[in-house]
C-alpha cells in the first residue's frame, strides 16, 4: 500500500513537472513571437518613414518645378521667343467683326 502511495506521488510530480514545463515553453513562444512581431512593426513603421520622408522631398521639388514654370519671367520670355508677342498692346486697337462673334 506504501508502494502505491509512493508511485502515485511521483506520477503527481511527474506530472506537476510536465506541466510546468509546457507553461514554460508556451511562455517562451508567446514572447518569441511578441518579440518577432514587434521587431516587424518598428521595421515597417522605420520603411514608411523612409517613404514619407522621399515622398515629401519629392513634393517639394514638384512645388519648385511648377513655380519655375509658372513664372512670369519664363512665360513672358517665351511669348516673345516663341510666338512672336510683343508686351506693347495697348496702343492697339482691335476691331472684331460681327461675324467673328
Amino acid at each position: 500500500m506504501n508502494q502505491k502511495r509512493t508511485d502515485q506521488k511521483k506520477k503527481n510530480t511527474g506530472v506537476k513537472w510536465l506541466v510546468l514545463i509546457c507553461v514554460l515553453f508556451g511562455e517562451l513562444l508567446v514572447h518569441t513571437w511578441v518579440r518577432t512581431e514587434s521587431t516587424q512593426t518598428i521595421l515597417d513603421i522605420s520603411s514608411a518613414q523612409a517613404r514619407l520622408s522621399a515622398l515629401l522631398s519629392y513634393q517639394k521639388e514638384l512645388t519648385l518645378e511648377r513655380d519655375r514654370l509658372r513664372s512670369d519671367d519664363r512665360i513672358i520670355r517665351i511669348a516673345g521667343s516663341q510666338l512672336k508677342m510683343t508686351s506693347d498692346v495697348f496702343n492697339q486697337t482691335i476691331y472684331l467683326g460681327k461675324e467673328s462673334l
